[in-house]
């Protein structure tokens, strides 16, 4: 059986950047080596890039299944 993550931090972090309507963007690498990346001068081309709602949701959608 495989433990669900529940990404307590990156979530609350998330929120609090929409509330705040801050003007970030995200990379998220999935797998054994995962990694949350607030772009700013960390950008790399192979990774997709989410804005904070964009996140959250797809935390959320990878959580439920």
């Amino acid at each position: 059986m495989t433990e669900k993550r529940k990404y307590k931090t990156i979530k609350w972090v998330l929120k609090q950047q929409i509330e705040n309507d801050t003007k970030t963007l995200w990379t998220w690498r999935k797998g054994k080596k995962e990694n949350f990346t607030c772009i700013y001068k960390n950008y790399s081309d192979d990774l997709p890039i989410y804005t904070p709602t964009q996140l959250l949701k797809e935390i959320e959608d990878a959580n439920t299944n």
